[in-house]
């Protein structure tokens, strides 16, 4: 994740403010811990995030800082973090950053990075944003200096760790209503000691609660029964529809399925013939029907 000055702006209008929970160095980018983000960019210039040891003798490898608010020990936060020389030891309480995650080298010759983790349960603010600034003449808005590393700084935001925690946590159930209403009359639905209270849905749904006021007394009519389908029948237009077929099996007349009466049985030979020779065959006057 860049932190570049364009994608702050654009992070003000969706705000992470969740106390950041973890803190890691790499030497490189692609092999950042799951779970985390890098610094990649300066804060101020958009340039490039390394803070690599300067030397005119020797090149150092990058050094990036990767930063995490689901990783970590539960419930505890980072709640302080400053930049401490080498030779220098922590306070009461603080850890020390020195070594690189991804490669196990030691991350800056004569600088350490400093913080302090605590129980968000114990504190109001904590730290939720760290960045990375390329020599600043003032810490920006709602942030604070961390310390310098080879000609960098980091600079560090402070949030409220109690309204983070409200957004987490889950909403309230409603009480269970007495078996008595205000007005002393009782309730339509019965009190019950267990905690099924979404069970019963309405009075006398089931046959061993009692029912309520205004309940029907005799059960329900029965639905009307289906009709009965036939098996053998020739429908198939679904079974809405009947016809005068219904029950009638459909069979091949016998003559026509075995071999030895397909034998004796002869087809009529149709002849051709023109339409004259139908029209003079079949041709009828209707003078008898005109006379009536």
């Amino acid at each position: 994740m860049l932190k570049s000055s364009v994608q702050h702006k654009i992070l003000n209008y969706l705000p992470d403010d969740r106390p950041i929970t973890a803190i890691q160095i790499v030497e490189n980018l692609e092999k950042c811990p799951r779970g985390f983000f890098a610094i990649s960019k300066t804060y101020d210039q958009d340039s490039d995030a390394d803070l690599r040891d300067v030397s005119i003798f020797k090149s150092s490898s990058t050094r990036y800082i990767c930063l995490s608010k689901t990783e970590g020990l539960p419930n505890f936060v980072v709640q302080e973090i400053f930049v401490l020389s080498d030779k220098a030891s922590p306070p009461k309480g603080f850890s020390l950053l020195n070594r690189t995650a991804d490669s196990e080298q030691k991350a800056w010759k004569k600088k350490q990075l400093c913080y302090r983790l605590v129980n968000k349960k114990d504190i109001r603010t904590a730290v939720t944003d760290i960045i990375v600034c390329n020599r600043p003449k003032k810490a920006p808005a709602e942030f604070c200096f961390a310390g310098e590393i080879n000609g960098v700084y980091l600079c560090y935001k402070m949030g409220n760790v109690q309204d983070s925690q409200q957004g987490d946590a889950p909403p309230e159930r409603p009480p269970k209503p007495n078996a008595m209403s205000p007005g002393g009359v009782p309730a339509a639905y019965p009190s019950l000691d267990t905690d099924h209270d979404y069970e019963i849905l309405r009075p006398g749904a089931y046959p061993s609660m009692p029912a309520g006021p205004g309940a029907p007394i005799r059960p329900a009519p029965k639905p009307p029964a289906a009709p009965v389908q036939h098996q053998n029948s020739t429908n198939t237009l679904g079974s809405s529809y009947t016809s005068g077929l219904d029950g009638v099996p459909f069979v091949v007349n016998p003559k026509f399925v075995t071999g030895s009466n397909a034998d004796r049985f002869q087809f009529p030979r149709i002849k051709a013939r023109t339409m004259q020779q139908i029209l003079k065959d079949y041709d009828y006057p209707f003078t008898v029907e005109r006379q009536t």
